[in-house]
């Protein structure tokens, strides 16, 4: 937190500052201002392109996931979790989160299973998970900040900034922040209903539309890939 000098601020942050120590190339590349451009990701280049990308991803990436999943780390943030190593999940605070401020409630949840790396990857066995998310998240939302299933927007993003599952949850007071936008968001209740609707292997079929920024690593393979739709 950082505070104004008058003297009534002792009290009242009205600036947040986040720091991160020994920041990677990737975290640098998040906060800089770039160009976007949107992506339409068939099957095909996904299968061809972002798939070979997300498996070639050194494991020390998400390393922190895991130990927080491994309670070797955060573990008094934890406000929920299901031990199953299929259908479990932790619930905590996002880091971005003063665990204070109500009307910036930011939650998310992490699954336990290590193979559901993105979007892509959720099938009809995933439904009780992802319902599961929704009932708890909501559950103790209302029960430690008074914000109920109406007042949450629950959503995975694509393409995400790490390639493990999680749900994020914010507060619909929230509002502005380019993590919720159309194009990248995916709300955690369409998503179960594509999942419950359509035939198996939804998301595996279809074409997603996203916006990329031109320091992604899968920015030159992606336009290069546009020129062949």
């Amino acid at each position: 937190m950082a505070w104004s000098f008058s003297p009534s601020a002792e009290h009242d942050p009205d600036i947040k500052v986040s720091i991160i120590a020994n920041a990677t190339p990737l975290h640098i590349a998040k906060k800089t201002r770039q160009k976007q451009f949107l992506i339409r990701e068939t099957p095909k280049i996904y299968r061809t392109i972002v798939l070979p990308y997300i498996t070639a991803i050194p494991p020390e990436r998400t390393q922190w996931v895991l130990n927080i999943l491994s309670h070797k780390t955060e573990v008094e943030k934890i406000i929920f979790e299901d031990p199953s190593p299929a259908d479990g999940f932790i619930v905590l605070p996002d880091f971005k989160w003063d665990c204070t401020t109500i009307s910036q409630l930011y939650l998310v949840a992490l699954v336990h299973a290590s193979d559901i790396k993105s979007l892509r990857d959720l099938r009809k066995c995933h439904i009780s998970l992802l319902k599961s998310i929704r009932r708890e998240v909501a559950r103790v939302s209302m029960e430690k900040w008074g914000v109920g299933q109406d007042s949450l927007r629950l959503f995975i993003h694509y393409q995400p900034s790490y390639y493990h599952l999680h749900v994020h949850a914010i507060t619909l007071e929230m509002e502005g922040w380019k993590g919720m936008s159309v194009a990248h968001a995916h709300l955690l209740d369409d998503v179960i209903s594509l999942l419950e609707t359509e035939s198996e292997g939804v998301f595996e079929r279809m074409t997603l539309t996203y916006v990329i920024t031109e320091l992604h690593p899968l920015w030159d393979a992606l336009r290069r890939a546009q020129n062949t739709l």
